[in-house]
């Protein structure tokens, strides 16, 4: 049983996962190249984070997270000072050319709240077409179609 971890220009290894999480994560760090401090974690093919970091001091078995056969990005955890808030940063590379829905989730991840905002925007804009008195149902219709497709 095998994955696969993307990293680098165009590099990837192949893992046996059947070990303790924190034996995998020494690995990947080793082969990858990053030092003991960076915070690690890995993206799968649908943009679910396997949340490593959150299990990687436990005597858990990888396989419990990990599936076999699948392909997984490498990703690296970036945390403020004073924040709870974490920034994920993809050590593929271009990964926006290769996997642009994955690199549109891993922006989604890091910045949760954009899309609260573009949310909050749509529905004050919503909220203003409500106000407008309309002369004709047709009018109205045609409001209700654009509402449900901003929604």
């Amino acid at each position: 049983m095998f994955i696969t971890v993307k990293f680098g220009v165009d590099d990837h290894i192949l893992l046996n996962p059947n070990c303790k999480i924190i034996n995998l994560a020494e690995s990947l760090r080793d082969r990858c190249q990053c030092g003991p401090e960076v915070a690690i974690d890995l993206l799968d093919e649908s943009g679910n984070l396997i949340n490593l970091s959150d299990v990687e001091g436990s005597q858990d078995i990888a396989t419990n997270y990990l599936k076999e056969r699948q392909s997984y990005i490498l990703v690296k955890i970036i945390r403020s000072e004073g924040s709870e808030q974490a920034r994920y940063e993809s050590l593929l590379e271009n990964l926006w050319k290769r996997h642009p829905e994955l690199a549109e989730r891993l922006q989604k991840l890091s910045n949760p709240h954009v899309k609260d905002k573009w949310r909050n925007s749509v529905q004050k804009k919503v909220r203003g077409q409500k106000e407008t008195p309309f002369s004709s149902p047709t009018k109205i219709r045609a409001a209700s179609q654009q509402k449900n497709r901003l929604v």
